[in-house]
């Protein structure tokens, strides 16, 4: 993860500027309050600060492509066209 944290050893403003914030952090979790890290969301162009498990979370969550969508559409349309010729050819017989 690319944060804060080696920037702070190095540069003494930031240092300063951070030392209400533990060592080995670079800020607090905006979801929960824990020390965590600053880094970029994985999937929304903005920064933010997460504890190790709201970061877990955020780059486990699958996100389901819009051509999945459309693919899964497609098959039901499929499956319901078929299913409609299937009854309509047994409606005939009977």
């Amino acid at each position: 993860m690319s944060c804060y944290c080696k920037e702070r050893a190095t540069n003494p403003k930031l240092a300063d500027e951070m030392k209400e914030i533990p060592n080995g952090y670079c800020g607090f979790c905006e979801i929960c309050g824990k020390p965590g890290h600053m880094c970029a969301h994985p999937r929304l162009p903005t920064t933010g600060v997460w504890c190790d498990e709201h970061w877990e979370e955020l780059v486990s969550h699958r996100i389901i492509p819009l051509g999945d969508i459309a693919q899964y559409i497609f098959y039901l349309l499929i499956v319901g066209m078929f299913i409609y010729s299937v009854f309509s050819a047994w409606k005939d017989f009977s």
